[in-house]
């Protein structure tokens, strides 16, 4: 294997996460708009929120990411996608203010919050040399959520050279066109990209499926004795 020459960071539930979390805040708005549905019910919804968009690869809105405003329009039908299927029975205007109320709730930066370790392992990186880059699948605010949380500036300075997220790129991990983006984004080749995350399908088998190095954070120690892929427990400890 090459040198590592770049780190690739997915964001949710890796750098950082919502707070409250972002099924919460689905109950949080719904209950705004007298619409009555639990953490419990959403849990079992939320990759079937995508189907209409799935593909053999994995999910492609490449469609409907010209620009934020289509965007926001299959967020909403995403999210409404998302309560149906956690069973809620509600009129279809209730349904529609709530999601679009979330299109706009779950980009603002007060949601959201950094890991411990996550500063300190960019820290880590830049004085190892490389650069750290976020790809991620999220909304199309992402990048300004990143800035706010003060990872990434626009004139280079932060400990993020750039922030990926799929909404703008049209596909969602473990797609290759994704990764690919990623790689073309980075400036590297594949083999020169070490891709960290918290997803097993999403973030390791898609990162290795187009020739990446991938590294699974585990914070939990639900992955425990996984064969055949790379774990750690902390950022700080991601091999570089």
């Amino acid at each position: 294997m090459g040198t590592v020459r770049a780190v690739l960071f997915d964001f949710d539930g890796t750098l950082g996460r919502y707070r409250p979390s972002h099924l919460e805040l689905y109950v949080q708005v719904a209950a705004a708009h007298g619409i009555d549905v639990t953490v419990e019910a959403l849990r079992g919804a939320v990759d079937a929120g995508w189907a209409p968009w799935e593909t053999a690869y994995g999910v492609d809105h490449s469609a409907h990411s010209a620009d934020e405003a289509a965007f926001a329009a299959i967020r909403a039908q995403l999210h409404i996608g998302r309560y149906l299927g956690a069973g809620v029975q509600a009129p279809a205007e209730a349904l529609q203010a709530a999601a679009d109320e979330l299109v706009v709730a779950e980009a603002a930066a007060e949601h959201f919050a950094l890991f411990e370790d996550t500063v300190p392992a960019l820290e880590r990186v830049r004085a190892a040399g490389l650069r750290s880059y976020i790809v991620s699948n999220h909304i199309w605010r992402l990048p300004e959520v990143i800035a706010a949380l003060g990872l990434w500036r626009a004139d280079g300075g932060g400990l993020i050279a750039e922030v990926m997220t799929s909404a703008r790129v049209g596909y969602r991990k473990p797609h290759p066109r994704i990764f690919e983006a990623a790689a073309m984004m980075a400036g590297e080749a594949v083999g020169a990209l070490l891709y960290v995350g918290d997803n097993v399908a999403h973030d390791v088998e898609g990162a290795r499926a187009v020739g990446m190095r991938a590294v699974l954070i585990d914070r939990d120690g639900k992955h425990e004795g996984l064969a055949g892929v790379d774990i750690v427990r902390s950022l700080m400890e991601v091999p570089l």
